[in-house]
């Protein structure tokens, strides 16, 4: 899904043209009065009029009287650019509030997508736990009274459930795995602090990377789609260090207040001590790309840096909710 965003070239404001137009206007009043004070002191139309009937025979009296046509004419020709800077102006400003309407609606679509999408993982998660999961063990159950009823009649048929019981296992991990990317081991019930920290123990013990958890602040008030935007930021990040940035410590902050980006915000790094962008095409994976998209959504930004002490740093900044700002 492609959000559509206004170009980064931004127009230049109308009303600004309408100011400096006005500005101008007032130069030029300004000047004419300075003007007809400085000739009323010292009577040029008088000592014009006397130099040009020196020189009659070059017509030099008719000067001022076409001079005076010239700027009638400039001045129509001013009033017309002044119709048309306004009527500019009035379709920039429809073409700027359909842009910002489109992109309000866009915003819409995708956080709507968004928690269709979610509601999709959480149904397909509470099925696999609740059929799949259910038949591992009964799998195992099963291949545990063979292996006893088999331990002293057929050692190939002990040997059969042994391989049955650790296939099963083996499922059941795979099964944890996938329930745990569908749709994360206890945030409903634990809050985002807790799941985070959770995450980092457990991306820790899996891949053996040191991970630290900090939190500045509380997040209970946040709505759902806060919270799982902010959740799989850090999965998404987690997973791209373990990946690529061949780390030996990662950090994981989250923060609110005026001291991070100003009040009403909250923001989310991701840093780790690998070796930075430096090996990549310096275009962004599917998964940032979903991400971006994520946040985007919510009105927030996403960005990928290298930071000054080397490494990787992934930052996300959302709008406090409404109902967390009113808290």
């Amino acid at each position: 899904m492609q959000m559509f965003e206004l170009p980064p070239s931004v127009p230049q404001d109308p009303r600004l043209d309408r100011h400096r137009s006005v500005s101008d206007l007032v130069a030029i009043i300004c000047s004419v009065a300075v003007f007809f004070v400085v000739s009323m002191q010292l009577e040029l139309a008088e000592r014009l009029s006397s130099w040009t009937r020196k020189h009659e025979h070059w017509q030099l009296d008719e000067i001022p009287l076409s001079l005076l046509v010239l700027s009638l004419a400039l001045v129509w020709f001013g009033w017309r650019r002044w119709r048309e800077l306004n009527r500019d102006m009035q379709i920039r400003s429809q073409l700027e509030q359909r842009n910002l309407n489109t992109l309000a609606q866009n915003r819409r679509l995708a956080q709507e997508l968004i928690q269709a999408q979610e509601s999709e993982r959480r149904f397909i998660a509470r099925e696999l736990h609740d059929e799949f999961g259910q038949y591992c063990v009964v799998i195992k159950v099963d291949a545990a009274l063979v292996a006893r009823e088999s331990l002293h009649k057929q050692t190939a048929i002990y040997a059969s459930s042994q391989r049955i019981s650790e296939a099963a296992d083996h499922l059941h991990q795979v099964l944890r795995g996938m329930l745990s990317r569908l749709r994360p081991t206890g945030l409903d019930d634990l809050g985002l602090v807790t799941s985070l920290q959770l995450l980092a123990e457990g991306w820790q013990a899996q891949h053996g990377i040191d991970c630290v958890f900090k939190s500045h602040g509380t997040f209970e008030a946040l709505d759902e789609a806060c919270t799982i935007t902010l959740y799989r930021s850090v999965q998404e990040g987690l997973t791209n260090i373990a990946k690529h940035a061949r780390a030996s410590l990662a950090q994981v902050t989250i923060s609110r207040g005026p001291q991070y980006a100003g009040t009403g915000h909250i923001v989310l790094t991701v840093v780790d001590n690998g070796v930075g962008l430096q090996n990549t095409t310096g275009r962004a994976g599917l998964g940032v790309l979903g991400m971006r998209e994520r946040v985007s959504a919510l009105g927030g930004q996403l960005s990928l840096d290298c930071p000054a002490g080397g490494g990787t740093q992934l930052k996300v900044v959302l709008p406090m909710p409404d109902t967390e700002a009113s808290t």
